[in-house]
């Protein structure tokens, strides 16, 4: 510490790779989001099955197929806590957005492709509304949402 009671911007950067990671920002998607990410990320993985010849790794990875089942996992936490919302990540955008690119060059249909657009667009907009994770068991879930309250019955 200088004798001006700050620290040395070294003994600042020690600090902060000292302390713990920081949760990764996640937005939620609803449940009608869920199954247009699974057709546009399907159908990129069976055009770039078609039409590409890469591997079967290559092709999950560039059509983002490997989000899906993740998001399906997030989706039964969330619902299990009785979150309206599942959690989404801001770096799985990603995935998303290498479906449509990969989309527009190994012919997919339209409806699929402008699908893709638009998600883009929500998701770009929902990446606005991101806020620290937690994790439960494992699942990365959004603290702090209202579940819905039950209705209570006069006795």
């Amino acid at each position: 510490m200088s004798i001006f009671g700050r620290r040395s911007k070294r003994a600042a950067g020690r600090a902060a790779s000292d302390a713990a990671p920081q949760p990764p920002p996640a937005f939620a998607i609803t449940m009608d989001e869920l199954p247009s990410i699974e057709r546009v990320t399907f159908h990129a993985r069976a055009q770039l099955r078609k039409l590409s010849g890469s591997s079967a790794s290559t092709v999950i990875d560039a059509s983002g197929s490997a989000l899906v089942p993740v998001l399906y996992e997030r989706a039964g936490a969330a619902h299990a806590l009785g979150h309206s919302g599942i959690p989404m990540l801001v770096s799985e955008i990603a995935h998303v957005e290498a479906a449509v690119v990969n989309l527009e060059s190994y012919d997919g249909h339209e409806v699929v492709l402008v699908e893709g657009y638009t998600l883009l667009n929500r998701l770009a907009f929902l990446k606005g509304q991101a806020r620290v994770t937690q994790e439960i068991g494992g699942v990365v879930t959004l603290p702090g949402e209202a579940a819905d309250t039950p209705k209570t019955t006069r006795s």
